[in-house]
C-alpha cells in the first residue's frame, strides 16, 4: 500500500506500479465483497460502487467496522444466552411448581427428568434420582409396561394419547402422553406424560355413588311401603293439586292415576275445601265422597302440612280409608244390641199385656151377643172389640219383633233366594192386583246360600208390602237378585215418593215409621234388619233413579258345598 503511494510520488519504476495497482485493486475487491456479504447477514442492501469509490471505501476502514460488528454480535448473544437461561428457571420453576406430575419419557421407557408433583405423588422418597430408572418400575411397581399406559400407543402412533382413569400405587389418574422429540426418521424417541390425579374425585364419585344407591334403595323401601298401605295417600303440592299417590287411593277414588295427577283436590273433594282452608293440620274427619258408577262412601280423612329441610311449607299430606262397611257394621251392631234389649222388654210387656187384652176381646164379643143391646151400646163394644184386636195385632208384632231379636231364633240351611222370593209373591199378589201395582222380577241364577228361609220370606213380604204402601196405587215395584263374588244381593226398588234423607239414619229403628199414625207399628224394618243380620247380612236404603226408593238387602251367608 505503502510502496503503491510512493510510485505515485515516481519513487518506483511503471511495472511495479502496474504490479501495486493490480494488487491495490484485488484488496479493495476483497474489502468490498466481504462488507457486502457482512451487510447481507446484517439485513443490509450491498455497497453499489457509485456510492463508495475505491479511495472512498479504504477510508471507510471496514476491517474495523467488522471488528466492532463482532463485538457487537458477542455482546448480543451474551444478552440471549443470559434471557435463554432465565426463561429455562422460569420454565423449571414453573415445570416443578405445577399441580400435575410431569415426566419426560424416552422409548426405552426410562425416565429422563421428573418434576416436584410426580415425585410426591409416585416416586418413593428414598429414591434420591429417577432419572435413567424405568417409568413402570419407579411409578406403578410393575415389570413391563402395562397394556393401559398411553406411552405405548404415543411411541407407536406418534400421536397423543390419553386414559381417563388408570391405577399407580392406589392412586387413581387421569394420564396425558404427547410427542417431545423425534429422530430423523421421524420416530417419536421422547414423550411428555402429565399425571393428573383424581384419587379424591374418585373417592367422591364412589362415594356420591354409595349414597345416591342408598337413597334409591331408601326411596325404594318408602316406595314399596306406601304402595302397600290399606289408606289412601296423596301428596299435593302448595296449590293443592296432586302431584303423587298410592296403591290405595286410585282404588278408593275408582280412578287411574293419570285421572288423578294434577287435578286440584277440591274436585276430588269438594267437601274437602272447608277443610283445606285451615292453617293447622286436619285429623279425624269423616268426608262424603262419590265416586263414579258406585254408591257414597264415607272416608276418615287426615290432612297435615308437608315441610322441606327448613321448615317451610311445600305442600300437603292427606290421608283417608273408606269406613263406609265400617260404619254400616257399628250401625248395625248398635242397631242389634238396641233390637236385643226392645226385644226382651216387647216381649216381657207382651206377656204382661196380651192376657187382659184378650179379656177384654172376649167380654166385648160375649156382650156384643146381646139381643137387648141398644144400637149405641152395640157401636161402642164393636168399637172396643176393634181397638182390642189392633192391640192384640201390635202385641203379636211385638212377640215377633223379640223372636228375631233374641239369639238362637233362626233354623239355618241351604237355599235359594230367588225361590224364596217365588213363594212370597204367591201371598202378595192379591194385595198387589188390587192395588194395581205392575211387578217386575229381573231374577239372576244365584249359588245355595246358608240362611233362615221362613225369616228371609218374612223380609221379602215386609219389603213388597212397605214398597205397596209407599206407592198406594197404580206404581211399579222391581225385584232383583244379583251375585257380587262370595255375597248375594236382593234389591226391592219402587217409584214411590221416596224416603227423606233425615229419616234414614233411624228407617231401622224399632217403633221409628215415616206412615201416617194407625198405619204402621214401626217395627217391620226393625224385624227385618234382625232377620238379615242373624243371616250374617246387612241391609241398607238408597235412592232409586227417577224417584222413590231401593232397599238392598246384601247376604254374606256361606255359598252351600264351601267350608
Amino acid at each position: 500500500m505503502s510502496k503503491g503511494v510512493k510510485g505515485g510520488k515516481g519513487l518506483c519504476a511503471p511495472e511495479e506500479r502496474d504490479e501495486l495497482r493490480v494488487a491495490n485493486q484485488r484488496y479493495i475487491r476483497y474489502i468490498r465483497e466481504k462488507t457486502n456479504q457482512l451487510l447481507e447477514v446484517m439485513g443490509t442492501e450491498s455497497l453499489r460502487p457509485e456510492e463508495f469509490d475505491d479511495r472512498a471505501l479504504i477510508d471507510l476502514d471496514p476491517i474495523g467496522i467488522i471488528a466492532d460488528s463482532f463485538a457487537q454480535v458477542l455482546e448480543f448473544l451474551n444478552q440471549n444466552i443470559s434471557e435463554l437461561r432465565q426463561a429455562k428457571e422460569e420454565l423449571q420453576a414453573i415445570f416443578d411448581a405445577t399441580g400435575v406430575g410431569i415426566s419426560i419419557i424416552d422409548n426405552d421407557f426410562t425416565i429422563q427428568r421428573c418434576n416436584e408433583k410426580q415425585r410426591q405423588l409416585l416416586v418413593d422418597p428414598n429414591l434420591a434420582d429417577v432419572a435413567g430408572r424405568y417409568c413402570y418400575e419407579v411409578y406403578c411397581n410393575k415389570q413391563s409396561p402395562g397394556m393401559d399406559c398411553p406411552a405405548v400407543d404415543t411411541f407407536a402412533t406418534g400421536r397423543p394419547a390419553f386414559v381417563r382413569e388408570v391405577k399407580k400405587k392406589e392412586k387413581y389418574f387421569q394420564v396425558v402422553t404427547t410427542p417431545y422429540a423425534r429422530g430423523e426418521d421421524g420416530e417419536v424417541h421422547k414423550v411428555i406424560e402429565v399425571s393428573l390425579d383424581i384419587t379424591e374425585k374418585k373417592k367422591a364419585e364412589a362415594a356420591e355413588k354409595e349414597q345416591r344407591e342408598h337413597y334409591l334403595t331408601e326411596k325404594s323401601k318408602l316406595a314399596t311401603v306406601i304402595e302397600s298401605l290399606s289408606e289412601g295417600l296423596l301428596v299435593l303440592d302448595p296449590s293443592d293439586r296432586v302431584v303423587a299417590c298410592n296403591r290405595a287411593a286410585r282404588e278408593i277414588t275408582a280412578r287411574t292415576e293419570r285421572r288423578l295427577l294434577g287435578r286440584a283436590l277440591g274436585e276430588l273433594f269438594p267437601a274437602l275445601v272447608p277443610l283445606l282452608a285451615r292453617d293447622e293440620p286436619v285429623q279425624g274427619e269423616d268426608v262424603a265422597y262419590q265416586p263414579e258408577k258406585r254408591g257414597e262412601l264415607l272416608l276418615f280423612t287426615n290432612i297435615s302440612r308437608l315441610l322441606d329441610t327448613e321448615g317451610r311449607s311445600i305442600g300437603r299430606v292427606v290421608t283417608f280409608w273408606d269406613i263406609t262397611e265400617d260404619k254400616k257394621r257399628r250401625e248395625l251392631y248398635h242397631r242389634t244390641e238396641k233390637l236385643a234389649a226392645i226385644g226382651q222388654l216387647s216381649a216381657g210387656v207382651a206377656h204382661e199385656l196380651n192376657t187382659p187384652l184378650g179379656s177384654i176381646l172376649g167380654y166385648a164379643r160375649l156382650l156384643m151377643k146381646d139381643k137387648g143391646l141398644a144400637p149405641k151400646q152395640h157401636e161402642r163394644l164393636a168399637i172396643i172389640a176393634e181397638q182390642a184386636k189392633k192391640s192384640s195385632a201390635i202385641i203379636q208384632a211385638l212377640l215377633s219383633f223379640a223372636r228375631h231379636a233374641g239369639q238362637g231364633q233362626q233354623v239355618a240351611k241351604a237355599c235359594d233366594l230367588n225361590e224364596i222370593i217365588n213363594a212370597a209373591l204367591q201371598i202378595l199378589t192379591t194385595e198387589l192386583v188390587k192395588r194395581k201395582i205392575e211387578l217386575r222380577l229381573e231374577l239372576e241364577p244365584l249359588p245355595l246360600i246358608v240362611a233362615d228361609p221362613r225369616g228371609l220370606e218374612q223380609v221379602v213380604i215386609n219389603l213388597v208390602l212397605n214398597a205397596a204402601q209407599a206407592i198406594g196405587s197404580r206404581g211399579r215395584i222391581v225385584i232383583r237378585t244379583r251375585q257380587e263374588g262370595g255375597r248375594v244381593v236382593l234389591a226391592v226398588a219402587d217409584n214411590g215418593p221416596g224416603i227423606p234423607l233425615e229419616a234414614r239414619s233411624r228407617i231401622f229403628d224399632p217403633f221409628y215409621t215415616t206412615k201416617p199414625l194407625g198405619e204402621g207399628t214401626g217395627l217391620g224394618l226393625s224385624i227385618c234388619a234382625g232377620i238379615v243380620g242373624d243371616s250374617g247380612g246387612s241391609m241398607e236404603v238408597a235412592d232409586t233413579p227417577g224417584g222413590g226408593a231401593t232397599f238392598l238387602v246384601s247376604l254374606a251367608g256361606q255359598v252351600a258345598g264351601q267350608p
